[in-house]
């Protein structure tokens, strides 16, 4: 063998082993690997070497894509984390504001019917009021009648009669029981129009002043009370609530029903109806009758600047 035949072999050794060579010369190489010992061993070296090379690389590659597909996956994991975070999110703003706009439809729906209802020149509305105190086991009821037609009132409640007129220093009120008519004359105005109707002031005061996130307090559901088709609005829970539930159709409140578990139970039904008062009803004319002859009758003067402006 000819030293320089080893020394191209060796130069072509790598050409060789990752077969970048010529026929030719691929099998000129080959020949003499056959038959030189030395350039066989350098070319097992160096196949060798090439070979751990090699491998080192593919598991340094290893190592990086093992440790890429970590990050990729932890990626994806706080990916998933952050979208389940935004979908809980948006199902929230959704449910709160289809909640939110849902109660608030209600309340100004009810609380328009009431500042309609004021301006009317003639109603009656009936309130028929249950208390019951479960401490002392001990119940009431009270029912107040309330007339009222182009500015004049009266006011039944229990055996006594209230007349009164709107933005009047006067009023009349009669006693039954007594057989006693007493004639005040005020230095304040006790009544003005629409104000016998804040009777109602639960829907005032949630469109006044349940506004925004403080909604997310009240409850609104649909039940049926005496035939009749309502929403029902709560405040509280199942221990200590207030329902106040109005006519679907009508937009008027007909019951109010206030409980604190095992202390009390207040339960308030109304009834409104418009145009059936007839004159005869408010017309206090009726105390000079014959029927109140025998009443005592007394002029009473009251001076409270507190009432004033009312």
């Amino acid at each position: 063998m000819k030293n320089n035949d080893c020394d191209i072999v060796k130069d072509l050794s790598i050409q060789y082993i990752e077969d970048m060579l010529s026929s030719n010369s691929r099998e000129f190489v080959g020949n003499h690997l056959l038959n030189c010992e030395n350039c066989k061993k350098y070319y097992n070296d160096m196949n060798s070497n090439i070979f751990n090379e090699d491998t080192k690389e593919d598991k340094k590659d290893k190592i990086e894509i093992n440790h890429l597909k970590k990050v990729r996956n932890h990626i994806n994991f706080l990916k998933t984390i952050i979208i389940s975070i935004l979908i809980i999110i948006i199902v929230f703003i959704i449910t709160f504001s289809i909640k939110y706009y849902n109660i608030s439809n209600v309340i100004n729906e009810a609380y328009n019917k009431l500042e309609y209802m004021k301006n009317l020149d003639n109603y009656k509305l009936v309130q028929e009021t249950i208390n019951k105190n479960f401490l002392d086991n001990s119940m009431f009821t009270v029912k107040t009648t309330y007339y009222y037609k182009d500015g004049k009132y009266k006011i039944e409640l229990g055996d006594a009669i209230r007349y009164l007129e709107d933005d009047s220093y006067n009023k009349i009120c009669v006693y039954n029981d007594l057989k006693q008519i007493d004639y005040y004359n005020q230095d304040f105005i006790e009544e003005k129009k629409g104000n016998t109707l804040n009777v109602f002031s639960n829907i005032k005061n949630y469109k006044t002043l349940e506004k925004g996130i403080s909604r997310l307090g009240l409850s609104l559901r649909e039940e049926r009370f005496n035939g009749i088709d309502c929403y029902v609005i709560r405040r509280g829970n199942n221990n200590s609530y207030r329902d106040i539930w109005i006519d679907k159709k009508q937009k008027i409140t007909l019951r109010m029903v206030e409980e604190e578990y095992m202390k009390y139970y207040c339960e308030t039904i109304y009834t409104f109806s418009e145009n059936i008062v007839k004159d005869e009803d408010v017309d206090s004319s009726i105390l000079n009758t014959e029927k109140y002859k025998d009443y005592e009758k007394k002029n009473i003067t009251i001076h409270d600047s507190k009432y004033k402006d009312l």
